[in-house]
């Protein structure tokens, strides 16, 4: 019976290897996304004007302004990449959806709490720090901020999957299947991942381009080291919802999206370090804990894999062991 080698998460659809299957899955993620944010946000333009939040001449002159309703089908339609991706890899790589959470086929929540001890204090400290270093407005308790703070409460950590599920999920492995060498697929499925997670966020700030690539990079290294997408969420999420809410309560939501040239700077520095340092840790952390890091690849009807590398894969796995470092403020908008 040959030797059972092992892969790690970004290298699992080696399973089923063929240029081709890797380029269609990015394809139908960019369609689905594309048709899934035309039909949400469509919905929610048409109920925006019907409850009266702006008028068509508002949205035939650009003056719309970030609703909860809009805030919604924001959030809804990056949610739908975890079935999307998932369904996906099933269809063109013949891997069950379950091994797109981690190397042991399902989400690790045990896991995923232990590593949450350590994120989420790290996180409030940081946000409560930039909260308090930043101008602040009152907080005007009515149905719109109330509206908007349960969008956010509710619906971001899912947004965050979603776009963990899509980037460092379907993205990165579909491009590391084209590669036989590990340390290859990961670090151009790094590049490429954190590539397309940097320019779909249409920052015009050299900073803050940099800042989304590092955070992309920085989430690759978290889930190839643990082996999973728990990281990359808890992180994710922690990172969004943090941040939303204090701009949820003092109705400043629309500063998320404001991205263009001057909106950042050297400060980003901050954000930056902060992102290596939590995919370090998180790393480091599920080592401790005995966390499964690599394991067979994926059982797959493509090719009937049953846990068994191709002969290409018989290079030993390499575990990564450093991140480029490149550290966000506070007053930065999160990785959306």
């Amino acid at each position: 019976m040959p030797q059972r080698q092992l892969a790690t998460y970004d290298h699992a659809l080696r399973a089923a290897p063929a240029w081709w299957r890797g380029a269609l899955a990015l394809l139908l993620l960019v369609v689905g996304f594309l048709i899934l944010s035309i039909v949400l946000g469509g919905i929610a333009l048409i109920v925006d004007v019907a409850t009266g939040a702006y008028t068509l001449d508002d949205v035939a002159n650009g003056l719309m302004t970030l609703t909860p309703v809009t805030m919604l089908a924001n959030n809804l339609s990056l949610a739908a990449l975890i079935p999307v991706s998932m369904l996906i890899q099933w269809a063109l790589f013949g891997v069950r959806p379950r091994w797109l959470s981690s190397v042991e086929g399902r989400f690790r929540w045990r896991w995923f709490g232990r590593l949450a001890l350590i994120i989420v204090p790290v996180w409030i400290v940081y946000v409560g720090a930039s909260v308090l270093l930043s101008p602040l407005d009152p907080i005007v308790v009515d149905g719109t901020m109330i509206a908007m703070l349960a969008v956010v409460i509710l619906t971001t950590p899912l947004q965050s999957a979603g776009e963990e599920y899509g980037a460092r999920g379907l993205i990165q492995r579909s491009v590391g299947s084209w590669f036989s060498r590990p340390m290859t697929a990961f670090l151009v499925g790094t590049v490429v991942s954190g590539a397309v997670f940097a320019s779909v966020h249409f920052a015009g700030d050299p900073w803050l381009i940099a800042y989304y690539f590092v955070f992309g990079a920085s989430m690759s290294f978290a889930a190839r080291g643990t082996g999973g997408l728990e990281a990359p969420v808890l992180i994710h999420a922690t990172n969004n919802v943090l941040l939303l809410v204090p701009t949820a309560l003092m109705s400043q939501t629309d500063q998320v999206f404001e991205r263009g040239e001057g909106a950042g700077g050297p400060f980003m520095l901050i954000p930056m370090a902060l992102c290596v340092a939590a995919a370090v840790v998180s790393t480091w952390w599920g080592r401790r804990n005995g966390v499964t890091a690599a394991a067979p690849l994926p059982p797959s009807r493509v090719t009937k894999q049953q846990g068994m590398p191709p002969a290409a894969m018989a290079a030993p796995v390499a575990t990564p062991t450093q991140l480029p470092t490149t550290p966000q403020d506070p007053s930065a908008a999160p990785p959306r």
